[in-house]
């Protein structure tokens, strides 16, 4: 059995001078879908049991 291990990833939004326009709440939407994407497939490649906890899609609403 191997040792449990954790990863902690941080997503920011940078080289945006303004706030964006449109849909705020759609363009947060979209980042959290990246961030879940981004963090399943490393949970996929780095064989974490479980998929490290993650669900196969990303929640409607991020925190």
């Amino acid at each position: 059995m191997q040792n449990p291990a954790y990863v902690e990833m941080d997503v920011e939004r940078m080289g945006m001078p303004k706030e964006p326009e449109g849909d705020v709440e759609a363009l947060k939407r979209a980042y959290a879908t990246v961030a879940h994407s981004v963090s399943l497939a490393m949970a996929k490649q780095l064989g974490c049991e479980g998929d490290g906890g993650l669900e196969a899609q990303p929640s409607p609403d991020p925190a």
